[in-house]
This record gives C-alpha cells, sequence and structure tokens, in this order.
C-alpha cells in the first residue's frame, strides 16, 4: 500500500510548462548538422514548449565547449526575444577542480542569449560537498537572474535548500522515482509555489496529473503530440488519458533498456516521422536494431490523427 496516496495532488486543468530539447544532428563527417538544428529548432518553437539546448538528452553529452556555444548563438539569433533554455556545465581547472571563471562565463553568455542557464551535472560538481554544491547555487546568482539546476536522487532536505535560493527558480528531477517527485511537488506546494519541478522520468509521463511540469526525452521528437496531451489536460477533457496512454506505449520503445540507446531510438523516430533525413545524433553511438522502426511507426500511427 502507498503510504501517502498522491491523489491530493491531482490537478486536472492546470497547464503544465513543458521544456522541449533540441538534439543536434551530425552529419557524415562527424560535424553538427546545423540545417539540421535549425529545422528541429523550429519544429519546437512551433509549440508552447520551451526550446531546450545542450541539455543532455538520453545522457547525450556535448563535450565541446566551441559546439555548446555555438548551439547556444544560434538558438538566441533563431527566437530573438523568445524565451530557452541552455545546459551549462562545469569544467574542470588545471588543478582538475572546479574553475568559476569558465562555468560564469557559460552561464552569461547562456542569459546574455536569452536563455535561462540549466546547471548540468559533471564530476567537478559530483566531487564537491552539499554546502559547497549549494554556494555555488547562490553564487550564480551574481551571473545571471534565473537559474535552473538538473537535480538527481537528492537528499529532500538539499531540494528544500533549493526552494531558498530566489534566482533558482526550478530544478529537472532525473531520479525517475515517482515518489521523490511527489515529496518533492509536497514540499514546493507547502513552500514556494512558483518553484518547479520538471519531470525527466519517460517512464512516467502523466506526471504532469500531479503537478509537475516535465523535460522529457521524447519532447525532443514529439514535442506537437506532448502539447496535445497537455492542450487536453489543460481543458479537462478525458482525451487526456488516452493521449498519455499512446506517448507512454512510445516512450516504452525509445527509453527501454539499454538506455545507452534511446539517442538512436530518438533518432529513429525523427527520420520515421520526416523530421530527419538521416539517423544521426551529436554523440550518440551506440545503434538499435533495425527491427525497432516497426514498433516506432505502430506506436506513431496511434499517436498522430
Amino acid at each position: 500500500m502507498i503510504e501517502e496516496p498522491p491523489f491530493d495532488l491531482l490537478c486536472p486543468g492546470r497547464r503544465p510548462t513543458g521544456i522541449g530539447p533540441v538534439l543536434v544532428p551530425a552529419e557524415e563527417t562527424g560535424g553538427p548538422d546545423w540545417n539540421g538544428f535549425a529545422h528541429l529548432l523550429g519544429r519546437i518553437a512551433d509549440t508552447r514548449l520551451l526550446p531546450g539546448v545542450n541539455v543532455e538528452v538520453a545522457g547525450i553529452v556535448q563535450p565541446d565547449p566551441k559546439v555548446r556555444a555555438e548551439v547556444v548563438a544560434t538558438t538566441g539569433a533563431a527566437l530573438g526575444d523568445s524565451t530557452f533554455v541552455a545546459g551549462v556545465r562545469a569544467e574542470p581547472g588545471d588543478d582538475g577542480g572546479l574553475d568559476p571563471a569558465q562555468l560564469a562565463g557559460e552561464v552569461q553568455a547562456a542569459a546574455r542569449a536569452g536563455a535561462v542557464p540549466l546547471l548540468l551535472p559533471s564530476p567537478v560538481l559530483d566531487a564537491l560537498a552539499v554546502d559547497e554544491l549549494l554556494g555555488l547555487v547562490a553564487w550564480a546568482g551574481d551571473w545571471c537572474d534565473r537559474l535552473l539546476v538538473t537535480e538527481g536522487a537528492w537528499e529532500i532536505e538539499m531540494f528544500g535548500a533549493l526552494l531558498a535560493v530566489e534566482h533558482c527558480i526550478g530544478v529537472i528531477h532525473r531520479s525517475r522515482r515517482r515518489t521523490f517527485e511527489w515529496d518533492r511537488i509536497r514540499l514546493r506546494d507547502e513552500t514556494r509555489p512558483d518553484f518547479q519541478i520538471f519531470s525527466a522520468n519517460d517512464r512516467a509521463v502523466d506526471q504532469i496529473m500531479f503537478g509537475a511540469d516535465h523535460c522529457l526525452d521524447l519532447a525532443a521528437v514529439v514535442p506537437d503530440l506532448i502539447e496535445s496531451r497537455d492542450d487536453a489536460w489543460e481543458a479537462e477533457d478525458i482525451a487526456a488519458l488516452e493521449r498519455q496512454d499512446a506517448l507512454q506505449a512510445l516512450a516504452s520503445i525509445v527509453s527501454r533498456d539499454p538506455v545507452d540507446g534511446t539517442g538512436h531510438a530518438l533518432a529513429r523516430v525523427l527520420h520515421a516521422r520526416g523530421w530527419l533525413a538521416h539517423d544521426r545524433i551529436l554523440g550518440v553511438t551506440t545503434r538499435r536494431p533495425p527491427s525497432d522502426d516497426e514498433l516506432i511507426r505502430t506506436a506513431l500511427h496511434r499517436l498522430e490523427p
């Protein structure tokens, strides 16, 4: 039996905020396919989801700071005054520890481009003690007005401390644990209702029903269909539940174990939809079998009108 049933969190009619990750396709030579990137950016910008760049979809890491910087600059120029989310990553300095100047520069560049910076996990940050990480998040207020933080399975006390940091406006929660998310939503509702908890749980795409916002890997490939689900939930339309079931079916194909094949599966969905002329994504090396294509087509047929 669930000790604390989440039924008190159900919120029909609440419009969730969604982040739609923008994948960076790759040329045959291995470099970024900027035309493909622009097309995918436009697809997400055409919805009510916030485009998210450099957000490490499906564990894909963009290790080259120059590529990350060009992605942010290209997105800012394309979107004009529209807000987007841009991941920022702490890189090691000459001593192997945190390089504050590098991180500050990346945060400031994202903010200047019109993005809300998203602090990504990295080995450098993993080496920090809890109080040091909290201090870094607080210090980031000198670099930007708004900040998002990627959260894993932290202790609830750490999450509670983030709620007290005014310029930290939300977290991308990646534990894939429903109960962890519910505990945070309850604490958020009691303490700081405007704080946003973006569920990145592709194994439970229905978390919006309980007061979460969303940043799903799946939104990189079906942002329009997720927007349709969000519209139905806001309208208190029973169709939201059927749409959710169909989204979960596709997510279960794309995000199944082993998870290092998720990036290629996302590319195959884009190819099946005609949104990408190939199935190459920058940073993806593990490929899924051709048999996935029929599963993907079946799931898409269930979703698309």
